[in-house]
């Protein structure tokens, strides 16, 4: 299932993806302190994606002016759905870094059921794939399926301890590059705020090929490295019979 939330905001900083990171964990700290005590203390990946769109926005400098933040949020976890909701159904006011959020509108958004095994994904956040060195993959790179294999396989044995069932086919229709700019609280420490993480992602239109289980899992979850910052987001565009 998906939660989709927008929050009257009139600037944000470059770095507003951690922004998000830092609002859905104060709202689920705020449904249940237990739930976020076994979520976050522990190195696990968390059973999620999201994609942030930012309306009529603007950069100026080191910030983001915008009209609106509308934020969807992916699981198949129905416990993390449930205290994310009501997490921010009870907050009406969220700040980060001096950054003020007003949540407005929250809604409880459909998703699709897979049942081929073919599937065309649209990407909602760009994909991110990197290699063993931390080297950005690009999807016409020979070696781009392999990676995106290994991920998947780790991104849903964490998941339900058990990994894909059968090997994905992934076919790139047409894709873009984008670069983004991020930090975190241990890159902030070391090198200041002004400092940035360079990732080297793609959007674009994928066919991809597998068992219907482990297509639709990877749907819900996403498949990228950093889902959790905002990244590997996917819509279903068409499904393939």
């Amino acid at each position: 299932m998906r939660v989709i939330c927008s929050f009257q905001v009139k600037k944000l900083p470059l770095h507003y993806r951690m922004a998000i990171v830092s609002i859905m964990k104060e709202s689920i700290r705020a449904s249940s302190e237990e739930y976020y005590e076994k979520l976050y203390m522990n190195q696990k990946t968390k059973p999620f994606v999201f994609s942030p769109f930012l309306k009529n926005f603007c950069l100026k400098g080191d910030e983001i002016e915008l009209d609106e933040l509308r934020v969807i949020v992916s699981s198949p976890d129905y416990e993390f759905l449930l205290h994310l909701y009501n997490g921010l159904q009870s907050k009406k006011r969220f700040e980060y870094k001096g950054y003020e959020f007003i949540r407005r509108k929250i809604v409880m958004g459909e998703e699709k059921k897979i049942t081929s095994s073919a599937v065309i994904f649209r990407t909602l956040s760009p994909l991110l794939i990197e290699d063993e060195k931390k080297i950005p993959i690009a999807p016409d790179d020979p070696n781009y399926e392999k990676h995106i294999n290994y991920l998947a396989d780790t991104i849903l044995y964490e998941y339900r301890e058990k990994g894909l069932y059968r090997p994905l086919t992934v076919r790139p229709i047409r894709f873009k590059k984008t670069v983004i700019k991020e930090s975190n609280h241990q890159f902030t420490e070391k090198y200041g705020e002004q400092q940035h993480l360079y990732f080297t992602a793609y959007h674009g239109l994928f066919k991809v090929s597998g068992e219907p289980a482990d297509l639709q899992l990877l749907y819900q979850l996403g498949l990228s490295k950093r889902r959790n910052q905002g990244f590997g987001m996917l819509e279903v565009e068409e499904v393939k019979e």
